[in-house]
């Protein structure tokens, strides 16, 4: 092995130690009710090139004991960003999402959406690509045994089984393929201004359409220099200062 190649490793398994320590010592400090400690350990993980669903819930859980609800909200987000199926964290993002001022009409989606969703947030964008592969390779082996048997009900089971294996393979491509693009958007924000005035053109001088308030969450559109279109989950749109943004 190359000394490369080992230090590598060294450095790797040095990283998850201090990882795991640091992430100890946050969690004490949670335990303890010391939250602004504890949000800083996080925070310390976080600017060292750490992440991870686990780190962004806990850091939100530190931030909404603190009662910094834009700060947790998006941590939830994030949180569920990195793992879809974290459901703490989307219980705990419903709660966070009721102690803020507005109270946004979303929609209600019709079922079979809404059960399309719930099933793509079973598992990770990964984990779907993974099962897509292994269905595939199981298409392969029961149509190789649809061709090559010569007795007729291995034929006729490898027939049905590659037929059910394309059919889920192809299926579970497509929950891997949004959950990624889900994984990898960058087009919501949450909002961290107290109160912000949205204009109905990119300029402070536009017309004053609405008020919005910190830890609403807002898809953006486009940009405009310093300005972004955004659009409420209700439907509303606007310009919005990015300075009273944050990416999700």
């Amino acid at each position: 092995m190359k000394l490369r190649s080992v230090f590598s490793i060294v450095t790797a398994v040095v990283a998850l130690s201090c990882y795991a320590g640091d992430m100890q010592k946050a969690a004490e400090y949670y335990s303890q009710g010391d939250y602004e400690q504890s949000v800083e350990e996080y925070e310390s993980i976080l600017a060292s090139g750490q992440e991870s669903a686990t780190l962004y819930y806990n850091l939100g859980n530190s931030y909404f004991r603190l009662g910094k609800m834009s700060k947790a909200i998006i941590n939830y987000e994030r949180s569920l960003k990195v793992d879809p199926t974290n459901e703490d964290a989307r219980h705990n993002l419903e709660f966070a999402k009721e102690k803020t001022v507005d109270k946004i009409d979303v929609p209600e989606e019709m079922f079979i959406t809404r059960w399309w969703s719930n099933v793509r947030n079973l598992a990770s964008a990964d984990a779907w690509a993974y099962s897509s592969i292994a269905l595939f390779s199981l298409f392969v082996i029961a149509l190789l045994c649809y061709i090559f048997s010569t007795r007729l009900s291995l034929k006729k089971s490898g027939f049905a089984l590659s037929l059910v294996a394309l059919v889920f393979s192809a299926i579970t491509f497509v929950l891997a393929y949004q959950q990624n693009a889900i994984q990898t958007d960058n087009s919501h924000a949450i909002i961290f201004a107290p109160t912000v005035t949205i204009k109905s053109t990119p300029d402070v001088s536009g017309t004053d359409l609405f008020i919005l308030h910190e830890g609403t969450k807002v898809e953006i559109r486009e940009y405009v220099g310093s300005w972004a279109e955004i659009v409420t989950e209700d439907g509303s749109k606007g310009w919005i200062d990015v300075n009273a943004i944050e990416i999700i």
